[in-house]
């Protein structure tokens, strides 16, 4: 079948991909319905079935769950979400970078392995208010360098001075959460 033809198709209404048998030669025609309601391939009802890691995740997620629900302004660094934060002064540090349209402190997480270095490394994430899964993104590459200095493993923070903020857009962010779910700037 053509690319056009299966548009077309699609288009009519009279056909359903969830009842097909196949739209393209080579397509996984089998699905399967999850708990969820959510219809999955065979190959992906295996992969969740053969996943050695979903105790351990389900074990993190419900030690975690609820614990952003629980953030309240002024009071994020008592929260225990930051506690992966809480190491060294002598290689990691908060610092106020900018402020923001509205007046809000933008802060960049500084970290580095002993003495400043001559080179640093950037990274940011929300510049965009609605980009929600970068913040968390960026925040697992600090806490996975974190571990991996607590480990005694080898990281850039020897060669270079990182610079970690998750929120740029922190304007936007909150507009976002607050009100306007599809708002995308400041």
């Amino acid at each position: 079948m053509t690319v056009k033809a299966t548009v077309e198709l699609l288009l009519s209404g009279t056909y359903s991909i969830w009842q097909a048998r196949s739209i393209c030669p080579g397509d996984t025609a089998d699905f399967a319905q999850g708990p969820n309601r959510k219809h999955r391939t065979d190959a992906q009802v295996q992969a969740i079935e053969d996943d050695a890691d979903a105790d351990v995740n389900r074990e993190c997620h419900t030690a975690n769950d609820r614990c952003i629900e629980t953030l309240k302004a002024g009071e994020y660094t008592a929260n225990r979400f930051y506690d992966c934060f809480r190491t060294s002064d002598q290689i990691f540090e908060l610092q106020k970078i900018s402020t923001t349209v509205q007046g809000k402190t933008i802060y960049a997480y500084k970290l580095t392995g002993g003495a400043s270095k001559p080179k640093s490394l950037y990274f940011q994430s929300l510049l965009h208010a609605r980009e929600w899964v970068a913040g968390s993104s960026t925040l697992y590459a600090l806490a996975s360098i974190l571990d991996d200095i607590a480990n005694k493993e080898q990281t850039a923070a020897e060669l270079f001075n990182l610079y970690f903020v998750p929120i740029v857009n922190i304007d936007g962010y909150d507009i976002s959460w607050n009100s306007k779910r599809l708002q995308r700037k400041n």
